[in-house]
C-alpha cells in the first residue's frame, strides 16, 4: 500500500468564461466523461497492480534472492522518479492527455516484450532490467499527466475537488484490489511472464478511453489554462516579436546560414526555457512549505511500503510455504477495504476534520501489519490487520490530496505536480534496495520490525511539528489569491 501525493494539483476556480465549463454540457455528458476518466485509470492501474505482483514473484522464484528482487524494482522506480523530475514542463507544453495516451501505449508495447522473450526462450534478468527501466521512464510522465487532469475533470463536471479526489482514490484501490486478487490467480494459472499480457491490455484500454472520450471533452479547458499561462509568461518577459512556435525570429539573416543559426539558437533557447521552467517549479514548491512537508511524509512511507510490497511480503509468503494466491489475498485484504473506505470518504471527507483523520489513518495502516508479520502471526491475524489498515488508509489520499490541491497555483500545476510526484516516489527505489538487502543481511523478521517502528515514528511527526498541522480548508477566494501571487 502506498499513499502517494503524485496526484497533486489544485481545485480550479473559473476566473473567466473561457475557463469555465460550458453551460451546454449536459449532466449525462459530464457523468460519462468522469466515468471514462475513472475507468481509464482502473484499466491502466489494474495492469500496473498486476505487473507489480508478477514481476517480483517471477524474479524471486527465478533467483531465490531478495536482493535481486529489490534491484529490479529499484531500477524501474528510479527511472520513474527521474522522468518525473524533468517531465513537468513537457506536460504543460504538450498537454496531459497527449502525454498520458502516448506513454500508456508505449508502456504496453514494452511490457509485452517480457512474455514474448519468455516464449522465445530469450528471457534473462538483464533483459528484464532494461525493459523495466524503460517502462519506469514512461510511467512517470503518464502518472503525472493523469493527476494533472483531476482539476479539469472537477471543473468540467462541476464537482467538489474532494469528491473527485475521493473517486480517484476509490478507483486506485479498486484497480489494486482487482489486480492483486485476480493477479494471484492469473499468475498461478498462466505463470508470471504470461500474466503480463493482461498488464499490456489494461494500459491499452486506458489509453483508448482517454483518447476517445476524456481528451475531446477536456481539451478546451486544458487549452484555455495553457493559453492563460503562456499569456502571463509573455507579458512578464516583455517579448513581443515571437514566431508561431514561441521563439523570437532574428532580423537581417537569410539563407542557409540564417536557417542553421536559427535552428541552433532555437535548440539553445528551448533548453534554456526548459531549465527555467524546472527551476520555476522548484521555486514555486519551496514557497509552499505545507505542500512540501505533506509530500515528504508519504515519500518516506512510500519507501517503506514499496519494500513491503515488492520484497518483504512475497518473501514472507514463501517463508510460510504459501503460494501466489495467498500473496494476492494479502494485497487484496489491504486494498479492498481501502477501496470501500475511500468510497465512504468521497461522501464524508469534506465534512470530517482533516488532521485527526490523517493521524488515525496512518496509525491503522502503518506499523501493525509490519509487526504482525515480523512476529509470524497466523495468516488469519495478518489478514485481519490488513483489513483494519485498509479501512484507515482509504481516507488518507482524499485528505492529503485535497489539502495539497488547495495550495498549488493553477498556472504551475504541471511543474509542481511532477515535482511532488518525483519527491513522493523519489525514495521508493531506495526502499526496494533497503528491503532486499536488509532482509538478506538481518533476516526477514528483524527487517519487518525495524521498518514498522520507523513507519510509526515518521507518520506521527505532525503531532510534534506545528508547521505540519495546518490542514485547514482554503476557500476559493484564497485559492485564487495563490494563483495571482504565483504569476
Amino acid at each position: 500500500m502506498t499513499v502517494s501525493t503524485s496526484a497533486s494539483s489544485t481545485p480550479v476556480t473559473p476566473t473567466s468564461p473561457s475557463t469555465s465549463t460550458s453551460p451546454s454540457t449536459s449532466p449525462m455528458h459530464a457523468r460519462l466523461v468522469v466515468a471514462a476518466w475513472l475507468f481509464s485509470d482502473i484499466a491502466s492501474l489494474f495492469g500496473s497492480a498486476l505487473s507489480g505482483l508478477a514481476v517480483p514473484w517471477m524474479v524471486l522464484n527465478l533467483t531465490h534472492n531478495t536482493a535481486a528482487t529489490g534491484i529490479v524494482s529499484a531500477v524501474q522506480l528510479g527511472t520513474l522518479v527521474a522522468a518525473n523530475l524533468v517531465s513537468g514542463p513537457l506536460i504543460d507544453k504538450l498537454g496531459p492527455t497527449r502525454i498520458s495516451i502516448s506513454c500508456d501505449i508505449a508502456s504496453a508495447c514494452c511490457i509485452a516484450l517480457i512474455p514474448l522473450l519468455w516464449f522465445l526462450h530469450l528471457f534473462s534478468i538483464p533483459a528484464l532490467i532494461v525493459i523495466v527501466a524503460v517502462v519506469g521512464a514512461l510511467r512517470g510522465p503518464a502518472n503525472s499527466s493523469k493527476s494533472v487532469l483531476s482539476p479539469s475533470v472537477a471543473q468540467f463536471s462541476k464537482q467538489p475537488m474532494e469528491r473527485i479526489t475521493g473517486l480517484s482514490g476509490t478507483t486506485e484501490r479498486m484497480a489494486s484490489t482487482i489486480g492483486s486478487a485476480a493477479g494471484g490467480v492469473i499468475i498461478g494459472v498462466v505463470g508470471g511472464p504470461y500474466a503480463l499480457v493482461f498488464t499490456s491490455l489494461g494500459l491499452i484500454i486506458g489509453a483508448i478511453l482517454t483518447a476517445t472520450i476524456v481528451r475531446p471533452a477536456l481539451l478546451p479547458i486544458i487549452r484555455a489554462s495553457q493559453t492563460q499561462t503562456a499569456a502571463s509568461a509573455d507579458t512578464g518577459s516583455g517579448q513581443s516579436a515571437l514566431s508561431t512556435d514561441g521563439t523570437r525570429q532574428p532580423d537581417g539573416q537569410t539563407g542557409a546560414a540564417s536557417a542553421h543559426s536559427r535552428a541552433k539558437g532555437d535548440v539553445k533557447s528551448a533548453v534554456s526555457r526548459y531549465g527555467k521552467d524546472l527551476a520555476a517549479g522548484w521555486k514555486s514548491l519551496m514557497a509552499l512549505p505545507m505542500v512540501f512537508g505533506l509530500t515528504l511524509i508519504p515519500a518516506i512511507t512510500n519507501m517503506i511500503d514499496i519494500a513491503w510490497t515488492d520484497v518483504l511480503t512475497p518473501a514472507w509468503v514463501l517463508s510460510q510455504h504459501l503460494g501466489s494466491q495467498t500473496l494476492g489475498m494479502l494485497f487484496a485484504s489491504l486494498t479492498f477495504p481501502a477501496m470501500i473506505s475511500s468510497m465512504i470518504a468521497t461522501v464524508l471527507a469534506s465534512r470530517l476534520p482533516r488532521f485527526p483523520v490523517f493521524i488515525i489513518g496512518y496509525l491503522l495502516v502503518g506499523a501493525p501489519r509490519y509487526l504482525a508479520m515480523a512476529f509470524n502471526a497466523p495468516t488469519s491475524i495478518v489478514v485481519a490487520t490488513l483489513i483494519i489498515g485498509g479501512i484507515g488508509s482509504g481516507f488518507l489520499n482524499p485528505i492529503l490530496s485535497a489539502t495539497i490541491y488547495e495550495r498549488i497555483p493553477g498556472n504551475s500545476r504541471g511543474k509542481i505536480i511532477s515535482l511532488t510526484s518525483a519527491i513522493s516516489w523519489g525514495l521508493m527505489p531506495i526502499g526496494s534496495l533497503l528491503g532486499g538487502f536488509m532482509s538478506h543481511i538481518l533476516g526477514l523478521n528483524i527487517t519487518l520490525g525495524i521498518l514498522g517502528i520507523a513507519y510509526l515514528i515518521i507518520t506521527m511527526l505532525p503531532l510534534f511539528v506545528p508547521a505540519l498541522r495546518h490542514f485547514e480548508r482554503i476557500t476559493p477566494e484564497t485559492s485564487q489569491q495563490h494563483d495571482i501571487a504565483a504569476q
